[in-house]
């Protein structure tokens, strides 16, 4: 790779940080604030606590920080154990938004979202400073992702690369490990998508290797909620236990079929396979909540069990 192909790579990664950062920063307060207004007028049901999750992690885009600030009501003793797993689960759902929007090809408009933001910013600062904020943020989002794609692409032709990814298409257990160190490294497994969506653009990765590195991505998102739980009580601390053991237990459940989802979103999805990757975070988080949704009794207990008072 030269080094013009290296520098738009990192212009690209940095505006994505950039841009998810901005678009947090202008939703977060509010989105805090109604979220945590909405659980002390509402008693949560599970199947409100899952909606409820992912609509905050859709807005915050980031999963750690809806179940970090979960984790937080749980030491504060405003959530109890079983309302702060069916959020955790949504929150789940709610990050495969991103991947979901960046799969679309909207590049085309961003022109008229950084204008419509930038006038929000100056002409109505008071009012809707934070949402033109956002609105610059989510634009420089799919502006870093365009420079990643073409940062990339040269990697096709370097020798090396391509002896890695080989070995990705033959141990998927491989490339699970790599997508748990990249989030736990990065903090974010949005951006971990990203990357893989912009390797796929360019062909560089099968979907099958793809995926395997999605499902390591999911369980690397727990780092961060652990290491806030540290300085907590034993509730915040069994808390981030159960988003681990959730995240944990719903890889070992999908990842023996990985071939019959990659026949699902090919089904789905024929031809665009940022579009395919995008399916298979998304099926892989809503199956895994589907699935233990009816056992999050056990969930707590066993995080009870682990740790004892």
């Amino acid at each position: 790779m030269a080094l013009k192909d290296i520098t738009t790579f990192i212009t690209g990664f940095c505006l994505f940080i950039l841009g998810m950062h901005q678009l947090s920063t202008g939703l977060h307060n509010t989105t805090t604030f109604h979220f945590k207004n909405i659980i002390n007028n509402y008693k949560l049901n599970p199947l409100l606590g899952i909606i409820i999750g992912g609509l905050c992690t859709a807005l915050l885009q980031s999963s750690s920080g809806t179940t970090v600030i979960v984790v937080g009501l749980v030491d504060a003793q405003v959530l109890n154990l079983y309302q702060a797993t069916s959020i955790i689960m949504g929150a789940n759902i709610g990050t495969t938004i991103t991947g979901q929007l960046i799969a679309l090809d909207i590049s085309r408009y961003l022109s008229l979202v950084i204008i419509f933001g930038l006038v929000l910013i100056f002409c109505f600062r008071k009012k809707y400073y934070s949402l033109g904020i956002a609105l610059i943020g989510f634009s420089l989002i799919f502006i870093g992702i365009d420079n990643m794609r073409v940062g990339i692409e040269p990697l096709q032709n370097v020798i090396r690369f391509q002896e890695i990814l080989s070995e990705l298409r033959n141990s998927p257990s491989l490339g699970l490990l790599m997508g748990f160190l990249t989030t736990a490294i990065i903090q974010s497994s949005s951006t971990g998508i990203a990357i893989l969506q912009s390797l796929s653009s360019n062909s560089l990765i099968t979907l099958k290797s793809a995926i395997a590195i999605l499902i390591g991505l999911n369980i690397g998102t727990c780092v961060t909620t652990l290491l806030s739980s540290i300085a907590l009580n034993i509730s915040g601390k069994r808390a981030a236990l159960i988003h681990l053991l959730f995240n944990l237990l719903g890889a070992l459940l999908i990842f023996p079929f990985i071939n019959l989802l990659c026949n699902v979103v090919m089904m789905l999805s024929p031809i665009n396979m940022s579009q395919q990757i995008a399916h298979a975070h998304t099926l892989f988080n809503v199956i895994s909540t589907i699935i233990f949704l009816p056992f999050i009794t056990l969930f707590v207990k066993l995080a009870c069990k682990i740790i004892k008072k």
